[in-house]
Parts: structure tokens; sequence; C-alpha cells
């Protein structure tokens, strides 16, 4: 009973921390992005063509975007669901060139992994005490991040702050599609747990005859951990130490499940990978925060056929960087909001 109690209690503070850790920054957030949208929109209040003065509360909402994933809109939840599955599932043939900078490290990682993962669990203690601690860390970090996902949008929803809010969404999200995503890579594996057979973890050790969502590739604690880090790290652009912990948890959280002995290390591996390519794509599907940030720094090449000259334009919008003290610092210094370009030609 005490053991059950301790376990309980080791979740609940782990909600508690996470949901008031992201809160506070999302609120911080919030008030700098409501004080540089208001001097950002204060030229525009007054070069109305008629002279009259609009109503700032009239154009917050004429800004706001009813077509978005609530509790109250739970269609466009599904929409945005199956989206994200399209689009996770054929993102292989959207892959570049560039990507190979990262993708081949993965991969190599992975099968150096999958080689040395009987042999790293065989010299791994099996100590009970150990594996306790071990399931109790996974454990408190997975259900405290679902925890804190609830928490954050149930705040966020009562003291209309749009960030909070937007954050507790798109954790979800994030969660719900990366739940998803591993139990088709469960059974399209169907991996043996160390705990099961020889321990040596076989892909398809009984044939293709039985299917089971208890495989062991890749880990759904781990999926879920990173999914949610990488959500709420993007949210909330500048807490460092609110990042370190967030990504320091999701690290432990895909230790554990292998200390435990519940998964190889390859399984933690690829299941961290996938949760935080998943979190990084729905925020970039459905955040405004990133719709926000896109474009503040553009590099183009030029080439002028009438002179034949070639060069490259830099365009720079000081205005839509993401501090606010930059916005505001060119907002204040010009008025109009305009951008500047620097040409280097050459013949």
């Amino acid at each position: 009973m005490i053991g059950v109690f301790g376990r309980f209690s080791n979740q609940v503070c782990s909600v508690v921390f996470l949901a008031a850790a992201t809160i506070m920054c999302s609120s911080a957030d919030a008030q700098v992005g409501q004080q540089t949208s208001a001097e950002l929109q204060t030229p525009s209040t007054v070069s109305r063509p008629d002279g009259t003065t609009p109503d700032p509360q009239q154009a917050s909402t004429s800004t706001s975007d009813p077509d978005r994933c609530d509790v109250s809109q739970l269609r466009t939840c599904f929409r945005d669901f199956f989206h994200d599955q399209a689009g996770i599932w054929t993102s292989p043939l959207r892959l570049q060139p560039q990507d190979a900078l990262w993708l081949l490290p993965l991969a190599g990682a992975t099968a150096v992994s999958l080689h040395y993962d009987a042999q790293t669990l065989a010299q791994m203690s099996t100590s009970p005490n150990r594996i306790r601690i071990s399931n109790g860390v996974s454990n408190a970090g997975t259900y405290g991040a679902i925890g804190a996902t609830a928490a954050t949008y149930i705040i966020g929803k009562i003291t209309h702050n749009e960030t909070a809010r937007e954050t507790g969404v798109l954790s979800a999200e994030a969660i719900v599609d990366a739940s998803v995503v591993t139990e088709v890579l469960k059974l399209a594996t169907n991996r043996e747990r160390p705990s099961y057979g020889t321990g040596n973890g076989p892909f398809w050790p009984d044939g293709r005859a039985i299917y089971t969502t208890n495989g062991s590739f890749p880990s759904e604690h781990a999926t879920v951990s990173w999914a949610f880090a990488h959500v709420v790290a993007d949210e909330t652009p500048g807490h460092t130490w609110l990042h370190l912990g967030l990504y320091v948890l999701a690290t432990a959280v895909s230790v554990t499940r292998v200390t435990g002995r519940n998964h190889f290390p390859s399984d933690a591996l690829v299941g961290s990978a996938v949760g935080y390519l998943i979190g990084g794509y729905v925020f970039r599907q459905h955040s405004d925060t990133y719709a926000r940030r896109s474009s503040g720094f553009l590099i183009a090449p030029m080439y002028n056929a009438a002179t034949r000259s070639y060069g490259v334009a830099i365009t720079f919008a000081p205005a839509s960087l993401e501090s606010g003290w930059g916005r505001g610092l060119w907002s204040k210094a010009h008025p109009s909001d305009e951008h500047f370009v620097l040409r280097s030609d050459s013949n």
C-alpha cells in the first residue's frame, strides 16, 4: 500500500511541476506577445482612410482563427489528427538531401544498438530495487507529461491564456499521434520484450500468425515523453532552463525504460527519435507561434538578364523577430514597420 501511494505521489508531483513550469512560461510569453502586438498595431490604428480609429477588440477578434482544435470543436481536432497521420506516414516521400545530416547518424546508431541490444541487457543489473525505481521514474515522467498537458489546457482555457491553451492542445495532439504511430510500429515489428523468451528480443518470434500491441519496438513511453517535450519547448521560446528540464526528463524516461528491463536500447532510441520528430511536426503544422516566426529572414539568389549581373538579396524584417525587445526596438525606430534589403551584385 505504501509503495502504491509513493508511486502515485511521484506522478502527482510530476504533473504539478510540469504544469506549473509550462503555464508560468506560457503566461510570460503571452504577455510579451500581447505587448509586442499592441506596439506593432499602434501605427495602423491611426491611418484609416476615413479618419476613424478601429476598435482594438474588433481587430483582435478578426485575427483569431475560429477553425482551431478545442474541446468545443472536436470535429476540427479529428480533422487535424487525420491530417497529421497522413503527413507523418508520407513524410519519407518528402525527405531532402540535407536530411541525411540527421538521418544517417540515427540509422547508424540504431544499427549499433540493435547489434548490442541483448549484450547490453545481459550486463545490466537485475536488482529488484533498481527495476522498481526505474519503472517509477519512467511512469512518473510519462503520465506526468499527460497530466501536465491536461492541466495546462484547462488552466489556459479558464484564464484565457491562449499560449497555455494552445500548448495543452498541441501537446495532446502530439501525444495521441505518437501513441498511434508507436502502436502501428509495434504491430509491424512484433518484437519480443526483454522479459520474454530467450531475452534476445527477436522480431516475429512466432511467425506472422500472432500480432501483439505489447511489442518492444519502439518504446511508447519514450515517444510520448519526447513528443510532449518538443511541443512545450517550441511553444515557450527563450526559457532555456525549462527546455533543459523537459529534455532531461524525456531522456530519463528513455533510459529508465532500459534499466527497468522493459525495452532494449534500440527501442528507446527509436522511440525518442520518433517522438521528437512528431512533436516538431505537430508544432509546425498547427501552432500560431510558429506561423508568426516563419518570415523574419530570407536569402534569395538574384539574376538580372539585362545587365548580366547576379547576386544575393538578403531581406530582413526585424519586426517579425520572435524576441519581443527586437520587435519593439525596430517598431519604435521605424513606425511604418518597413523592411530593408541588402543587395550584393557582381558582374
